[in-house]
C-alpha cells in the first residue's frame, strides 16, 4: 500500500521541483498583456521639417505674495508648423495667374537654398503642433487646412510652398492663428490646441461686396502681426486685374473682418485699404514697376491725451508700408542658377498713416461696479452691442532714403526692427538687394509723424562674411537685447562645395550710435576675427545669460553635428568658446550626423534667463533636439540634453520586425568587432537549436539543485524583477525591433518596441528617387528558428535609387537591423528602370565573415528591358539566385507591372550558359487597358504567413478546402472618366456597351454550385438587376501564369466627376481571404469587400480509413484549376485608410482584421464578422455549431475591440503584425502618418495566459506548504508501516 503513495509523492515532488527550478519566463501574466500599447507622436511636419517656430510663454503665480514679482512658474509651448518662416512677408510669383491655370507658382518668401523636392509627396503639409518646452512631448497637433490636396510645388525648381500660414506671437499670447489658401481663418488654443474660432474669409467679404471677388495673391495667404491685440492683417487681391493688393483687418476674437464705423463713408462694410489708393495718397508713381503691394503694417499707440474717456490701449495709428513692384524677376542663385522673385526699391515705397478709433456700442452704459481696466473685454460682454473701428487715412509720405533709394531689392526679404513699446521712434528696415550681394539698411525711420524717410546704408557681401556668395535670409529673434540694440541672424550661402551650404552669423544693430558710426556690425567668433573657417549651420543668442550673453551654434565636429556654447565679450563684437560639461551632440554620426551638409538646420531659442538658456535645433528630414545650458559658480557651463525627437517616425513607409534574440554589438568598423558580431550571431542561432535548449535546461536544473538556485527560484516566483521581466519578454518574443523606412525623409530608424525608444537611425542618399529595405526571402517562414531570412535574421539591405542625367545607379548598404552597423556598402550601376525587387535568402545557414562587398541578404532586380541584376553582385549572391532557380519545380518566376501601360507581365529567370548574367523569358501577359481603367493599388499575400489548416471544418463535419496560391496578386483598378461616361447611359437611354449590359442584366448562362453553407443545395445567387455602371474593379491575377483568376466590379460613383485622381483602396491578403475597402460615393459609406478562395469541398464521409479523394500535394499555377470564389460586401460607418491582420506563431488563434479609421482609431474585427458565408436567414443547428453569425449589412465597431482605445493615431497608411513565441499574442504596428502606434493583442483571448488576478505569492505558499505536507505524510506513513511490520 505504501508504493502508490510513494510514487504519487515522487511524481508530485518532481512536478513541484520543475516549477521551482523553471525560471519566471515560463509564465506570462494576462494583466501585463496590454502594458505595451503606446503611441509615439511627432509634430507631423514630414520631410519639410520645421519652417515656422514660435514660443508662447505661460506664467502662473506660485503664491499669493504680490510683492514678489519673480515668484512665478513659467512654462512654455513651442509652436511649430511647415508654413512659411515669415508669415507676413510679401509673396513671390505671378499675380496674374492665381487661378491655377497652368502658370508657374514659385517659392513664397523662402531661402534661396534648402529647398525640398516634394514631387513625390502627395500628403498635405498642414500640421501645426505644440510641444512642451521641457519634455518635448507633443501636447497637441491640428490640421490647419480645410480641404484635402497637395502642397504647392514649383515644377521648375522643386520648391515647396505650403498651403497655409501660421502666426503665434507675444501680441496674441493665448491663441495660435492659421489661414489656409482657401481663406479659412482659424484660431487654436495654445495650451491644448482646441479650436476657438473658424471663419471663411472669402465667404464673408465676397458676400458683402458683390462688385468684386477676392482671392489671395498667388493663392498664398499672409498673416500680418500688427502689434495690436485685437487686429490681424491679411492681404487679398481682386480676381480681375490682380495688380492691386488690399489690406483687410481681422478681429482676433471673432475672426470676422473688422467692420467700418457706421458713421464712416466707406463703400465697403469692412476695412479694406487698397495699395494703389494708398500709393496715390503718397504721390508715389509706378516708374518701372506695375503691381501695387501691401508690404507691412504696424500699430502705434495713440498720443491723444485730451480724450480721457477713450480706450487708449486700442486706439492709435496704423503705419502701413506699401510699394510698387515688378514680378517674376530672375535673380542669381547658387551654382549659377536662377530663381524668380518680386523686385522693388525704397523710392517706390510709401508710409501711410491710418488713424484708428475704436467704437464700442453698448446696450446701456457700463455699471459703476464693472471693472474699468484698459481692456474693454473685462467688461460684462452682455453690455457690448457691437465693436467697430473708424479709420482715416491721415497722410502718406514717400519712403525717401538717400544713397540706396533706387537700389533694387527683394521685396520678400524686407524685415523691420521696432524700438521700445512699438513707439515708432527707432524703427529700422533691412533688405537684401536684388543682386543678392548687398545688404540694405535704413535707420531712424519715423513712419507716422515724420516724413517717412530714413538714413540708408549698404553693406557688400565681403564685409559680412568672406565665404558667402549669396545672402540668403534675415531673421529678427523674438528676444531682443535691450531697447536700442538688437541682435540679428543673417544667413548666407557658400556654394564652393558640391552641395551648397547655408552659414549663419550674428550681427548687432544699434540705432543710437554717434554720428558717423556704423549701426550694424558682425559678431566674430574670436577677438582676432578669425572664425571664417568655422562654418555654423545655425546660430542663436541668449542676450541675458550671465549678463553678457551666450551664443550657441550648430556645427560639424568629427562627423557629429554638435552644439557649441560661446560667451559674448563686453563690447558685443566677438564671442569666445566657453568651457562646458555634458552631452552636446545634436545629431550623432551613428544617427546621420555625417550627412548633415546640405540640410536646412535651424536653431530656436526656447528660454532665456541670466541663469539658463534652452535652445532647440531642427534639421530638415532629421532630428529635433533640445538642450539646456546652465551657469555654474565654477565658471563652466553645464549642457544637458533635454529631449530628442526623431521626425522620420512621422512619415514611415515600410516596416520590418526583428527579434532581439541576443545582445546588440556596439557599432564599429574594425575587423575585430565584425568577427565578434558574427560570433555572437552564430552563438545565438546555435542556442536556438533543440539540443542546445535541452543542454541549457539540464545546466539550469544542476544549478538549481547544487548551486543554490532553489532559493532564488522561489524568490523569482513570488517577485518579478525588472531584469526577469526583460528576460521573459525576450523568451516570449515580445522584445522586437521595428526597422522603419521613411522614404520621404531618406532615413531608416530602428524602434525598440519594449523600451519605446529609437536605438539607431541612418541617413540614406538624399537625392534618391526611392528607397527600399529588403529582408528575408520569397518563401521563407518569418518564424524560421534558424534565422534564415526570418525575424531572427538581422541582416538586411537598404537600397536607394539615384537617377543621373545619363545613367542611374543603386546605392546599397548591408545593415545589421539590431545595431545599425553597416557591414558593407557599394553602388551598382543600372541600365534600365527597376520594375520589381525580389528578396532572396539562402535556405541553409552559412556562417562567414563579411567582406567589403558582400551581404547575406540578396536582392534580385527585374528591369523594364527584360534583364535582371543581382545586389550585391558577387559570386555568392549569384549562387543564391541559382539555388532559388533550382528550388522551384519550373524555375524562379518573377513579374513586373507597368501602371502607365497597364501591362502585367509574368517572367521566368534562367542563367545564361557560360555567363554570370541571367535571362528573363516572358510566360504570360495581362493588360489592363489604360484608356479604360487605371491601376490604383497592388497587393500581395503576406510573406511567410503560418497557416494552421488547409481546410475549414463546416458545421456538418464536411471540409471546405482553401485555395492557397502563393503567387496570387490583387490588382485594384478604377474606370477612367472617359470610359465610365461611355459605359453609363444617360437617363432613359439604353447603353450600347456590351460590358455594361452584361453586368446590368444580372443573368448568367452557366452557374457553378457553391459549397455547403454558402447557399441551399441547388439555390443560385439572386437575380437582381444592377442598374449602376461599374467603376471599381478588383482582379485576382496569378503572377506565374499571368492569367486573371477572378474579377469583381463595384459601382462606387454616380458620375465621372466623382472619380478621384488617387482613390484609396486598402487591400490585405491572408491565407485564402482577400479583404479590401473603398468609399462608396453612391451610399456615402465605406464598403468592405470580402473574397474567399476555395478549391472545393469534401463530404463528411469523403475521407475514411479506407478511402480518400485524390489530392495534389503541390500547387501549380500552370496546372491547377481556378478557385471557387465566395464574396460579400459589408458596410462600415467610418472611413478606412489602412488594413492589417494579426499574425500568431502557429496560426491557431483566430484571425483579427485591423482597420485604421478616419476618426484616428485602430479597430479590430474577428474574421467571423467578415465571413461571406454568413446566412441571411435564421441560423441552422450546423451553422451554430460552426460559429457562423447571421448576416448584417453593417459591421459593428466594438469599443473593447479597439486596440488604440484612448490613443489617437492619425492618418495611418499601413498596419504590420508579427507573432510572439506564445500562440495567443500578436504584435501590431500602425504607421504611415504622424503617429506610430504599437500594441500587443490577443485574437483568441489569453488561452495560454494566467488569469489577471492570479496570486503568485499565494501559489508559492501553497506549493511549498504542499511539499512540506507531503514530506511529513511520507515520513508518518513510513513510520506507521515499520511499526505495523514489527507488531
Amino acid at each position: 500500500m505504501a508504493k502508490p503513495a510513494v510514487a504519487t509523492s515522487s511524481r508530485l515532488f518532481g512536478t513541484v521541483l520543475f516549477l521551482l527550478l523553471c525560471t519566471s519566463t515560463c509564465a506570462l501574466y494576462a494583466d501585463e498583456a496590454g502594458i505595451n500599447d503606446f503611441v509615439i507622436r511627432t509634430a507631423g511636419h514630414g520631410q519639410v521639417g520645421v519652417r515656422y517656430a514660435s514660443l508662447i510663454e505661460h506664467s502662473t503665480p506660485k503664491s499669493d505674495d504680490e510683492g514678489d514679482n519673480n515668484n512665478i512658474d513659467s512654462s512654455g509651448v513651442w509652436v511649430t508648423s511647415q508654413s512659411n518662416e515669415f508669415p507676413g512677408a510679401v509673396s513671390d510669383g505671378n499675380l496674374a495667374d492665381t487661378t491655377g491655370g497652368g502658370g508657374e507658382v514659385t517659392s513664397n518668401f523662402e531661402p534661396i537654398i534648402g529647398k525640398i523636392n516634394t514631387s513625390n509627396d502627395e500628403e498635405s503639409s498642414c500640421s501645426i503642433a505644440g510641444r512642451n518646452v521641457t519634455s518635448g512631448e507633443v501636447l497637441w497637433r491640428v490640421n490647419a487646412c480645410s480641404s484635402s490636396g497637395s502642397s504647392i510645388a514649383n515644377t521648375k525648381h522643386g520648391e515647396f510652398t505650403p498651403r497655409h500660414v501660421t502666426l503665434a506671437s507675444s501680441t496674441y499670447s493665448k491663441v495660435v492663428y492659421s489661414m489656409d489658401n482657401t481663406g479659412v481663418f482659424r484660431g487654436w488654443n495654445s495650451n491644448d490646441g482646441m479650436l476657438q474660432l473658424d471663419m471663411d474669409l472669402f465667404q464673408q467679404i465676397n458676400d458683402v461686396d458683390e462688385t468684386e471677388k477676392y482671392q489671395f495673391p498667388h493663392d498664398l495667404p499672409r498673416l500680418l502681426d500688427t502689434s495690436h491685440p485685437r487686429i490681424i492683417g491679411t492681404v487679398v487681391v481682386a480676381e480681375e486685374g490682380g495688380d492691386d493688393e488690399s489690406l483687410v483687418l481681422l478681429d482676433t476674437k471673432t475672426g470676422q473682418p473688422i467692420p467700418s464705423s457706421p458713421s464712416s463713408k466707406e463703400e465697403k462694410p469692412f476695412i479694406a485699404l487698397s495699395a494703389k489708393s494708398l500709393l496715390a495718397k503718397a504721390k508715389v508713381s509706378k516708374k518701372k514697376y506695375d503691381t501695387a503691394r501691401i508690404v507691412d503694417v504696424m500699430f502705434v499707440k495713440g498720443d491723444d491725451t485730451n480724450n480721457d474717456s477713450s480706450n487708449k490701449k486700442h486706439q492709435g495709428h496704423l503705419a502701413v508700408l506699401v510699394a510698387w513692384s515688378s514680378l517674376n524677376q530672375e535673380i542669381a542663385a547658387p551654382k549659377n542658377t536662377q530663381v524668380t522673385k518680386s523686385i522693388s526699391s525704397f523710392s517706390s515705397m510709401a508710409w501711410i498713416d491710418v488713424k484708428l478709433k475704436e467704437v464700442i456700442q453698448t446696450s446701456e452704459p457700463p455699471e459703476a461696479s464693472a471693472p474699468k481696466s484698459e481692456d474693454y473685454d473685462d467688461w460684462s460682454t452682455t453690455l457690448i452691442k457691437s465693436i467697430s473701428y473708424s479709420h482715416e487715412v491721415v497722410k502718406g509720405a514717400p519712403f525717401n532714403v538717400d544713397g540706396i533709394g533706387s537700389t533694387p531689392l527683394l521685396l520678400s526679404s524686407l524685415r523691420k526692427v521696432v524700438g521700445e513699446n512699438n513707439n515708432n521712434n527707432s524703427l529700422s528696415v533691412l533688405a537684401i538687394a536684388a543682386s543678392t550681394s548687398q545688404l540694405l539698411l535704413v535707420t531712424n525711420i519715423n513712419a507716422v509723424s515724420g516724413n517717412g524717410g530714413g538714413v540708408g546704408r549698404s553693406y557688400e557681401i565681403d564685409m559680412l562674411h568672406p565665404y558667402w556668395r549669396i545672402i540668403d535670409t534675415i531673421s529678427v529673434p523674438q528676444v531682443e537685447d535691450g531697447n536700442t540694440v538688437t541682435t540679428l541672424t543673417i544667413a548666407g550661402v557658400d556654394d564652393r562645395y558640391p552641395t551648397s551650404r547655408r552659414i549663419e552669423s550674428l550681427f548687432v544693430l544699434s540705432v543710437d550710435r554717434s554720428e558717423g558710426g556704423e549701426p550694424l556690425h558682425r559678431v566674430y567668433g574670436s577677438e582676432k576675427k578669425s572664425d571664417e573657417e568655422i562654418m555654423h549651420n545655425a546660430v542663436v543668442l541668449c542676450p541675458t545669460f550671465e549678463s553678457t550673453g551666450l551664443v550657441v551654434t550648430a556645427m560639424e565636429d568629427g562627423g557629429d553635428v554638435v552644439a557649441m556654447p560661446y560667451a559674448f565679450n563686453d563690447g558685443q563684437t566677438a564671442w569666445s568658446l566657453k568651457t562646458f560639461d555634458g552631452d552636446s551632440s545634436i545629431v550623432p554620426s551613428t544617427r546621420g550626423g555625417t550627412s548633415s551638409i546640405g540640410r536646412n538646420d535651424r536653431a530656436h531659442l526656447l528660454e532665456c534667463s541670466p541663469e539658463s538658456m534652452t535652445v532647440a535645433f531642427t534639421t530638415t528630414g532629421g532630428m529635433t533636439t533640445a538642450f539646456q545650458f546652465e551657469a555654474s559658480s565654477s565658471g563652466t557651463t553645464k549642457a544637458t540634453k533635454l529631449w530628442t525627437s526623431e521626425e522620420a517616425l512621422g512619415s514611415v513607409s515600410a516596416a520590418v520586425f526583428l527579434d532581439e534574440t541576443h545582445a546588440m554589438v556596439t557599432p564599429s568598423d574594425s575587423q575585430e568587432a565584425a568577427v565578434n558580431a558574427d560570433y555572437e550571431e552564430e552563438k545565438a542561432l546555435r542556442n536556438l537549436q533543440f539540443s542546445s535548449r535541452i543542454q541549457m535546461q539540464l545546466e539550469s536544473l544542476k544549478e538549481g539543485i547544487f548551486g543554490g538556485g532553489l532559493l532564488s527560484s522561489l524568490k523569482s516566483m513570488a517577485i518579478m524583477s525588472d531584469e526577469k521581466k526583460a528576460e521573459r519578454d525576450i523568451a516570449f518574443g515580445f522584445a522586437k525591433v521595428a526597422v522603419l523606412l521613411s522614404e520621404n525623409m531618406h532615413r531608416v530608424v530602428a524602434l525598440d518596441t519594449m523600451k519605446r525608444n529609437v536605438i539607431w537611425s541612418m541617413n540614406l542618399h538624399s537625392g534618391a528617387s526611392w528607397h527600399k529595405i529588403v529582408h528575408g526571402g520569397q518563401f521563407i517562414s518569418l518564424n524560421d528558428p534558424h534565422g534564415n531570412g526570418g525575424v531572427n535574421d538581422h541582416e538586411m539591405l537598404a537600397m536607394s535609387h539615384i537617377e543621373g542625367a545619363s545613367s542611374s545607379s543603386v546605392e546599397w548598404k548591408c545593415v545589421d537591423g539590431l545595431s545599425g552597423r553597416v557591414f558593407s556598402r557599394d553602388t551598382s550601376p543600372v541600365k534600365a528602370s527597376i520594375s520589381q525587387i525580389v528578396p532572396l535568402r539562402t535556405s541553409s545557414h552559412q556562417p562567414h565573415l563579411h567582406d567589403s562587398s558582400g551581404c547575406r541578404q540578396v536582392a534580385l532586380l527585374v528591369h523594364s528591358d527584360n534583364t535582371v541584376s543581382v545586389i550585391p553582385d558577387t559570386a555568392r549572391s549569384r549562387a543564391i539566385v541559382d539555388e532559388a532557380v533550382a528550388a522551384g519545380k519550373n524555375g524562379l518566376f518573377v513579374h513586373s507591372i507597368d501602371k502607365h501601360t497597364g501591362e502585367f507581365r509574368s517572367q521566368i529567370v534562367s542563367r545564361k550558359a557560360g555567363s554570370n548574367s541571367f535571362d528573363l523569358v516572358t510566360v504570360g501577359t495581362t493588360v489592363f487597358d489604360p484608356s479604360q481603367e487605371k491601376i490604383v493599388n497592388v497587393a500581395y499575400p503576406r510573406r511567410g504567413e503560418v497557416m494552421q489548416s488547409p481546410s475549414t471544418v463546416l458545421g456538418d463535419e464536411s471540409l471546405l478546402l482553401k485555395y492557397l496560391n502563393p503567387h496570387l496578386v490583387v490588382v485594384v483598378t478604377e474606370a477612367t472618366p472617359t470610359f465610365f461616361s461611355e459605359m453609363k447611359p444617360d437617363a432613359g437611354e439604353e447603353s450600347t456597351n456590351g460590358f455594361y449590359n452584361s453586368l446590368s442584366t444580372g443573368s448568367s448562362t452557366q452557374q457553378m454550385r457553391k459549397p455547403l453553407g454558402a447557399a441551399k443545395p441547388g439555390e443560385g445567387p439572386p437575380n437582381v438587376a444592377n442598374t449602376a455602371a461599374p467603376s471599381l474593379f478588383v482582379s485576382l491575377v496569378d503572377s506565374v501564369s499571368g492569367q486573371i483568376l477572378h474579377r469583381v466590379s463595384h459601382s462606387h460613383v454616380d458620375s465621372a466627376d466623382e472619380l478621384f485622381e488617387a482613390t484609396n483602396v486598402p487591400v490585405v491578403v491572408s491565407e485564402n481571404w482577400v479583404i479590401y475597402t473603398f468609399f462608396n460615393q453612391r451610399t456615402r459609406r465605406t464598403d468592405v469587400g470580402v473574397l474567399t478562395l476555395h478549391e472545393g469541398m469534401i463530404d463528411k464521409n469523403g475521407i475514411t480509413a479506407f478511402s480518400a479523394p485524390e489530392q495534389e500535394m503541390t500547387f501549380s499555377s500552370l496546372e491547377s484549376a481556378k478557385p471557387i470564389i465566395l464574396s460579400r460586401t459589408f458596410g462600415l460607418a467610418k472611413a478606412v485608410s489602412a488594413l492589417g491582420v494579426t499574425s500568431t506563431k502557429a496560426g491557431i488563434s483566430s484571425k483579427q482584421f485591423m482597420f485604421a479609421t478616419g476618426n484616428d482609431q485602430v479597430i479590430s474585427l474577428d474574421r467571423r464578422f467578415l465571413d461571406p458565408r454568413r446566412p441571411n436567414g435564421d441560423l441552422k443547428e450546423s451553422e451554430k455549431m460552426e460559429g457562423l453569425m447571421k448576416y448584417a449589412p453593417m459591421l459593428p465597431i466594438i469599443p473593447f475591440l479597439t486596440p488604440s482605445h484612448v490613443h489617437e493615431v492619425s492618418s495611418v497608411q499601413s498596419i504590420s503584425s508579427s507573432s510572439a513565441h506564445v500562440e495567443s499574442q500578436s504584435l501590431v504596428l500602425a504607421y504611415g502618418g504622424p503617429d506610430v502606434f504599437f500594441s500587443r493583442v490577443s485574437p483568441s483571448k489569453g488561452f495560454d495566459l494566467l488569469p489577471d488576478d492570479f496570486n503568485r505569492g499565494l501559489l508559492t505558499v501553497v506549493v511549498v506548504g504542499l511539499l512540506v505536507a507531503l514530506n511529513v505524510i511520507q515520513r508518518m506513513n513510513k513510520k506507521k508501516m515499520v511499526t505495523s511490520f514489527w507488531s
